[in-house]
């Protein structure tokens, strides 16, 4: 398997783990400031767990040498982080989710002004063809009340590409640790505005399969996978999680989505078929 296939197979394991965190948000039912706190500070065990087990004795050397990158990553990681849980909390999952879907557009610019990589006209062909799903299943969905968790989710597709993009421009530097401080910072940022630790049972359940598991793991896969595989290529892969993670809240809770939502989807999760299926197949 070559590299660039290496990519778009962690990608893809990655967008398939991470499908189901939105409903998870929606099952824990907790207050933002304590859910950021919960989506920050757990993930720092796995985290540490793969460090660990990654670097052995160089652990804490890891740490100082993802350098200056390595600190813009992780307050990026930080202001996705934060940006979504408010995102998910004021709108609606479908409306987060299709404007986080717009992360390969962003990656795609700052590719061209930052590393100068320029995408296939098939590249560009299959962005325009996820813009008009995300335009299709926009219509009518987006509305006044919703309007700040709009940009949240804006802010948040803004920060996934130009993070992949980072990654990309800095391959030879390991920024998985930066992930950490990333969670550390974000837990930082709700304790002086307290955090809710009068939590339920399913609750507990909900948080530790949300924060140990589907949480941690994709982004770790997102901080590796660009080494491998342009940007946005990365996050057009990243981008089925607006059908799939749709898909898990309508199965789940019942969350049905309008029909425009349902057309959308079926087109921007066979254009990234298609667009697998085009980069991964061997040239004979």
């Amino acid at each position: 398997m070559d590299t660039r296939n290496k990519g778009l197979l962690l990608s893809l394991i990655g967008v398939i783990i991470i499908s189901p965190d939105s409903l998870l948000i929606r099952l824990a039912n907790i207050d933002d400031l304590s859910l950021i706190f919960y989506r920050s500070a757990l993930p720092i065990i796995t985290i540490l767990i793969f460090l660990i087990y990654n670097y052995q004795k160089s652990f804490i050397k890891s740490f100082f040498l993802i350098g200056l990158p390595g600190v813009i990553y992780a307050v990026l990681y930080a202001i996705t982080h934060i940006c979504f849980v408010y995102s998910i909390q004021n709108t609606a999952v479908a409306n987060t989710l299709v404007l986080i879907a717009s992360a390969p557009i962003f990656a795609a610019l700052f590719s061209v002004f930052i590393l100068k990589e320029i995408p296939s006209f098939f590249t560009w062909i299959v962005i325009f063809i996820a813009l008009l799903a995300m335009i299709i299943i926009g219509i009518g969905s987006f509305t006044s009340t919703g309007l700040y968790g709009d940009i949240m989710a804006l802010i948040v597709a803004a920060g996934m590409g130009f993070s992949m993009v980072l990654v990309r421009l800095f391959k030879n530097k390991d920024l998985v640790p930066a992930c950490l401080l990333g969670c550390l910072i974000a837990a930082l940022y709700t304790l002086p505005f307290g955090v809710n630790f009068n939590i339920d049972q399913n609750q507990i359940f909900y948080l530790l399969l949300m924060c140990l598991l589907i949480l941690p793991i994709p982004f770790m896969i997102l901080t590796i996978a660009p080494k491998y595989t342009p940007a946005h290529e990365v996050a057009l892969i990243f981008l089925m999680e607006s059908v799939l993670g749709t898909a898990w809240v309508w199965f789940v809770i019942n969350e049905v989505p309008p029909i425009n939502t349902i057309i959308g989807g079926v087109l921007l999760l066979g254009s990234v078929s298609i667009f697998i299926y085009q980069t991964t197949k061997k040239i004979t």
